[in-house]
């Protein structure tokens, strides 16, 4: 088995996935301006983006997991819950719409390229 290419492989999944969290942290800064949401900072809404993807584990049991981010966006974010649920949805638009124009924007980011195969 050909495990050279796995580091590489994990090692660029690594980046993306932190470059995903940054992204969503930024743009949950954005979204708490719009619900009127306390500590916007960008360490917080860091932590707080962890937390959310972290908390998509629970997504097994999908009440327990939407539950789980909204508690999530409530108790960091001095939010009532209605707040929260808000914040929550836009939060899901306001990231479709980035990843729609980033890949707009560029096509071929998203493409693997194959690797020949003796």
């Amino acid at each position: 088995m050909q495990l050279e290419f796995l580091m590489p492989f994990l090692t660029i999944l690594a980046i993306f996935v932190i470059i995903g969290i940054i992204v969503n942290a930024l743009l949950l800064g954005v979204v708490l301006g719009w619900t009127k949401g306390e500590n916007r900072e960008l360490g917080t809404t860091f932590v707080t983006a962890l937390f959310l993807g972290l908390s998509m584990l629970l997504y097994i049991i999908p009440p327990l997991g939407c539950l789980a981010q909204w508690y999530v966006l409530k108790s960091r974010h001095e939010l009532t819950w209605g707040g929260a649920i808000a914040t929550w949805i836009l939060l899901i638009i306001v990231v479709a719409i980035v990843g729609f124009l980033i890949s707009f924007i560029f096509p071929f980011l998203f493409v693997i390229p194959t690797i020949p195969y003796p």
